[in-house]
């Protein structure tokens, strides 16, 4: 069975990818979606992406993953994390030497990721409620440390440094590029050119209705967030593993989420400043090509 694995980027739909993907017969999709198996056990911890098996040389834990029928053609995770640390991109090289696989990167421009950081910075109780856009984009700029995603959102979006390094500690691997534009723009035709760079079958998306998940909204109740979250997380590390934790997990995820959702989100507007965005443009303006050079591309859709 061939690996496809998603190393990045946060905030460009990896989470709608990942779930169309999976939907597909061919592919097994991991049934934590971000396993987060390749992060170094300092990273989970410093931004609570923790992974239920723990890395191993031998990379059987890696396989509890993936609970799919053996017809399958395809094993497929998506842990956009993985893409900024050069420690990961090792480990997955040492994966794909002994397993057929192959990596996507899906990236997206970096201010329109910027001002989704922002939003999401503020559901995941990241960022005060009180602050505002420009104050954000100073905060972020300003920024050194490596605790706070949210406010890496800045440092994070020149990706050319992070790929540069990720590409070369993956240079016997092959290693796909897509856009985010692109696949909210035109998902079909977006699945049309990824099925034939990864070898899945397209005609299953001919028919296929594209839904968006994943979306940032807005929290009522920071505590009672908190404390969804923790239960959550809790219960991933302790119980998600075994056939009936995945059952139940399965059965929460049905019933308790849509009714959190229900009661505790709302539809999230954001005041964001044209000035601001203006700034970031100028930040950016290398970026685009940098990335064309980088991996011989014609056009990118930002």
């Amino acid at each position: 069975m061939k690996h496809i694995i998603i190393a990045g980027t946060n905030k460009a739909a990896t989470t709608s990818l990942f779930r169309y993907l999976s939907d597909h017969p061919d592919v097994c999709g991991s049934y934590i979606k971000q396993t987060n198996y390749f992060l170094d056990k300092e990273i989970q911890k410093k931004h609570e992406l923790s992974s239920v098996f723990d890395y191993d040389k031998s990379h059987d834990n890696y396989q509890n993953f993936f609970k799919c029928d053996p017809n399958k053609k395809f094993k497929l995770e998506a842990s956009p994390d993985y893409m900024y640390y050069a420690n990961t991109a090792k480990k997955i090289n040492l994966f794909l030497n002994t397993n057929n696989g192959k990596v996507v990167i899906i990236l997206r421009n970096p201010v329109t990721r910027f001002k989704s950081w922002f939003r999401f910075g503020k559901q995941q109780g990241l960022l005060n409620e009180e602050i505002d856009f420009d104050n954000y984009y100073k905060l972020s700029k300003a920024y050194n440390k490596e605790s706070n995603l949210s406010l890496l959102a800045f440092k994070t979006g020149f990706y050319s440094n992070y790929l540069n390094v990720f590409k070369e500690h993956l240079k016997e691997h092959t290693m796909h590029v897509f856009f985010y534009e692109d696949l909210v723009n035109n998902p079909k035709l977006f699945l049309n050119q990824f099925c034939e760079k990864l070898g899945i079958d397209k005609e299953f998306y001919q028919g296929y209705e594209f839904q968006h998940f994943n979306k940032t909204v807005k929290v009522k109740s920071r505590l009672l967030s908190k404390l969804y979250v923790g239960l959550r997380q809790f219960y991933l590390n302790y119980f998600y593993k075994g056939k009936v934790g995945v059952f139940i997990g399965s059965i929460m995820k049905k019933t308790l989420s849509p009714i959190y959702k229900k009661v505790n989100t709302s539809s999230e507007k954001t005041d964001v400043q044209e000035k601001v965005l203006e700034e970031l443009t100028e930040d950016y303006k290398g970026e685009k090509l940098k990335i064309q050079k980088m991996f011989n591309l014609k056009n990118i859709p930002w």
